[in-house]
């Protein structure tokens, strides 16, 4: 089996304000790997306590019953087990918190007993944290040498969190699921997997390079931010957690019964300036779909997708892969068939340089095969509409152009205007200045629900809006490329209208997919396949894309 480079448990940092105990009364922390998470857990959020010899001994193993407060104090949980749900717990130190997870769902014991004294295993560590943070454990490759040791109840687990890039293994591949996990092991999980912690009702307006978590009882308000991971609201909080102008490239994940309310800020009407006397009014009404395409006459044949009858064109040819042209090999698709010549690639966000603790090795990507990269520059907020670029994309293109790899771009749009559209290709071209790419420039216009600013856009505007950043891409020297999945491609694109372009199309498989092939009637250039791929150099998941040429 191919085997993955794998990371250690990561170290991350936190941002916060409660101060408890100073970091610095810790004697034996400076210059431990874990140095920057042990001090702000403990001295911005006072979530972590020393020893009273002024020593946090973060290389000793944590105790289950440890383990429960730190995630108690951390979410705040509420309601309680009954006292006699274990036979070891009576007078413990730890049982008002065990009881709490325990009731949450999180802290199930063994024979009817807590063992609150025994150090936690890894094992036991990480199946504990998916359940408090309600992480879905579908199945997935295990990549670890020892990976057949993991006890059969938590492979999920272990599976799911180290795809996430919230732990890994040794140096020598193996996860070491019967170890006993150490204190700053567990602190640095943490780290990775909240980046901000917001534990007192008031307004918070920072960025967030992460994901954020609300505790405060009472709720908090959220405005002109931008959080780079989701918003979790913890089971304790009762009041409400207001989000204005809020983006948020994550999802809301509410874990109690916190009121969770989106506000937009209104922004105030401009007096309409007098017009000089003798002079024309001016024209500078906005952008018609008409001005940027002619509408594509369909063949009047239909197909039926989902409850509509969609009209199907036949400038875009129709597609020329389908079953018995692919297989499995490891976590790959292989195309099989011989229409076309394939290349394997992928593409990355911000997401992948948190799970690979910053800088990802491309040089390692290269040697694991694959051949092209498309790289997230910026998006555009689904709420807010601000524009924003990717954290990591200047590295990311750098670094792939460096490794050889064939490097274009991509951009998450939310135009609902033709000026918008225009407005998101001028924003990318800037962003592309004195960074060399040899690949397309993709658009890619996604809308999921309601929530999305570009609910309810006509499909006349849509189309305009797409063809509008591929004309500017185009003019600006590069090539462009239409990104979008069956709702997108079917109930807002006149095919035929973008027929021209470059298409890239989502629908994931697995090795299990009754349907080992993309079901879009017509031919996509780029089929991203999965989200859940394996690459050398990168921590976490990745999408996978095959290109036909």
């Amino acid at each position: 089996m191919h085997q993955k480079t794998l990371k250690r448990f990561f170290a991350a940092a936190l941002t916060g304000a409660l101060l408890l105990t100073p970091a610095a009364a810790f004697s034996d922390t400076s210059g431990h790997w874990a140095e920057g998470s042990i001090t702000k857990w403990s001295q911005e959020y006072a979530i972590l306590r020393g020893n009273e010899d002024g020593t946090f001994r973060p290389d000793d193993p944590i105790t289950r019953g440890a383990f429960a407060g730190i995630l108690d104090r951390f979410f705040r949980f509420g309601e309680s087990s009954d006292p006699m749900v274990f036979s070891d717990l009576s007078g413990n130190y730890w049982e008002s918190a065990v009881l709490k997870l325990h009731a949450a769902g999180v802290y199930l014991g063994s024979g009817g007993k807590a063992l609150p004294d025994d150090p936690i295993t890894r094992a036991q560590a990480v199946t504990m944290l998916t359940r408090a943070f309600r992480i879905g454990t579908e199945s997935m490759t295990l990549g670890f040498l020892d990976g057949d040791t993991i006890p059969d109840y938590a492979r999920p687990s272990v599976a799911a969190m180290s795809a996430l890039g919230y732990v890994g293994g040794d140096p020598a591949g193996n996860f070491n699921p019967n170890d006993s996990i150490t204190r700053a092991e567990f602190v640095s999980i943490l780290g990775r997997m909240v980046e901000v912690l917001v534990q007192e009702s008031g307004s918070y307006s920072a960025d967030a390079a992460g994901t954020v978590m609300v505790s405060a009882p009472e709720g908090a308000d959220l405005s002109s931010m931008h959080i780079a991971g989701d918003l979790i609201i913890s089971p304790g909080v009762t009041g409400r957690v207001t989000l204005t102008d809020v983006t948020l490239e994550g999802q809301v994940r509410n874990f109690g019964g916190a009121e969770v309310l989106l506000m937009t800020p209104q922004v105030p009407e401009q007096p309409e300036e007098p017009e000089d006397e003798g002079e024309e009014p001016k024209e500078n009404g906005p952008i018609r779909p008409e001005e940027v395409y002619t509408p594509t006459q369909p063949t009047g044949q239909t197909i039926r997708f989902q409850n509509w009858d969609v009209p199907v064109y036949d400038q875009r040819a129709p597609i020329a892969v389908g079953e018995g042209d692919f297989v499995w090999e490891e976590d790959r698709l292989i195309y099989t068939g011989d229409a076309f010549d394939t290349r394997f690639g992928i593409d990355v966000s911000a997401y992948q340089n948190r799970a690979t603790e910053g800088d990802i090795d491309w040089e390692a990507v290269r040697e694991d095969g694959v051949e092209f990269a498309m790289v997230r520059v910026g998006f555009r907020g689904t709420g807010s509409g601000t524009l924003n670029a990717d954290a990591f994309y200047a590295k990311n293109i750098d670094g792939a152009m460096a490794a050889g790899l064939e490097t274009g771009v991509y951009f998450f749009a939310q135009a609902i205007t033709v000026e918008e559209a225009i407005e998101e290709a001028e924003y990318v071209i800037k962003l592309l200045e004195g960074h060399e790419i040899n690949g397309p420039v993709a658009y890619d216009w996604e809308m999921k629900d309601s929530t999305y600013r570009v609910y309810g856009t006509p499909p006349e505007m849509a189309t305009a809006c797409a063809i509008a950043f591929c004309q500017r891409i185009a003019q600006a020297g590069y090539t462009p490329m239409i990104y979008a999945g069956g709702y997108v491609s079917y109930m807002k694109y006149d095919q035929g209208a973008i027929a021209d372009y470059l298409s890239w199309y989502p629908e994931y498989k697995s090795e299990s997919s009754e349907k080992l092939y993309p079901t879009f009637i017509y031919q996509m250039d780029y089929w991203q396949y999965s989200s859940k791929c394996t690459v050398e150099g990168i921590g976490g998941r990745v999408d996978g894309n095959l290109h036909f040429f």
